[in-house]
C-alpha cells in the first residue's frame, strides 16, 4: 500500500518537479506574446479543472451521494475555483490573489503530505491519483501565472484574504448544517488528526505567513515608492503633520 514518502510517493514527486521545472523554463524562454500566454494559461486551467472534476466524480462513485461532488476541504474547493479565476479574472483581482495563495499553500502541503495516499493498494487508484494530480497541477498553475505575469502579488489586495477565509468558513458551515456533512473546511477536525492544526490555528498562521511573504516580495520586486509599507508610512506621516497644525 502506498505510503507518504514511500517509493510511489517519492517517484511521483520527482517526476512532477522535473516536469514542472522544465515546462516553466520553456514557457518563460519561448512564450513571448500575450495571446500565446493566454492560451497556455487557459489550457493549464482546464487541465486542473479536468483533474478536480475527475476527483469529485470518483468520490461520488464510491460514496453514492450527489452532493459529494461538492468539495469539503480547502484544497478541493480551491482546486475547483482557482482555475476558473485564471480564466475569467483580471491579474489584479483580489479573488485571484486569495485563491492563488490558498492553492500554493494547500498544494505544497498536500504534495509533501498527501494523507489520502493510502486509500488503496495502488497509487493509481482513481481517487488517489486524481487527488495528487489536481493538487500538483494547482502548484504548477500558481507558478505559471506568476511567470506569465497573470498574477501580481500586492499588499493592496491583502483584505481579500480575510474576505476569502470568511467565505470559506461560511461555505463549510453550510455544508455541515444544510447538506449534512459531518465536517467541512476542518471546522470540527484538525487538518492532521492529533495535532493543533485546526481551522483557527491554521488560519492565523496563514494570515501571518501571507502578510510576511507579501511584504518581503514587495521589498524585493518593487521600487521604494511603489511599496505598500512606504506608501502607508507617507500617508501616516502626512496625517500626523496635519494634525499638529
Amino acid at each position: 500500500m502506498p505510503k507518504i514518502f514511500g517509493t510511489e510517493h517519492i517517484v511521483f514527486m520527482l517526476i512532477s518537479v522535473a516536469v514542472m521545472v522544465i515546462a516553466l523554463v520553456l514557457i518563460a524562454k519561448f512564450v513571448k506574446t500575450d495571446r500565446a500566454r493566454k492560451v497556455i494559461v487557459i489550457s493549464c486551467a482546464l487541465i486542473q479543472l479536468t483533474f478536480i472534476i475527475w476527483n469529485r466524480l470518483s468520490v461520488m462513485e464510491y460514496s453514492g451521494g450527489l452532493f459529494d461532488f461538492l468539495p469539503t476541504t480547502f484544497c478541493g474547493t480551491t482546486s475547483l475555483l482557482f482555475p476558473l479565476t485564471m480564466i475569467f479574472c483580471k491579474e489584479d483581482s483580489g479573488i485571484l490573489q486569495f485563491l492563488a495563495s490558498c492553492m500554493f499553500l494547500g498544494g505544497i502541503l498536500t504534495f509533501f503530505y498527501p494523507d489520502f495516499i493510502g486509500q488503496d493498494a495502488s497509487i493509481f487508484y482513481d481517487k488517489t491519483i486524481s487527488g495528487l494530480l489536481h493538487h500538483t497541477m494547482g502548484v504548477f498553475n500558481f507558478f505559471l501565472i506568476f511567470v506569465t505575469g497573470n498574477y501580481k502579488p500586492s499588499m493592496k489586495k491583502w483584505s481579500s484574504l480575510l474576505f476569502g477565509l470568511c467565505a470559506y468558513m461560511t461555505y463549510g458551515i453550510f455544508m455541515i448544517s444544510i447538506i449534512g456533512k459531518s465536517d467541512a473546511m476542518y471546522i470540527f477536525h484538525p487538518l492532521i488528526e492529533g495535532t493543533i492544526f485546526n481551522w483557527l490555528f491554521v488560519g492565523v498562521v496563514f494570515i501571518l505567513l501571507y502578510t510576511a511573504v507579501l511584504l518581503v516580495y514587495e521589498q524585493i520586486a518593487l521600487k521604494k515608492e511603489d511599496r505598500w509599507l512606504y506608501q502607508t508610512y507617507i500617508k501616516l506621516k502626512l496625517k500626523f503633520e496635519k494634525s499638529k497644525k
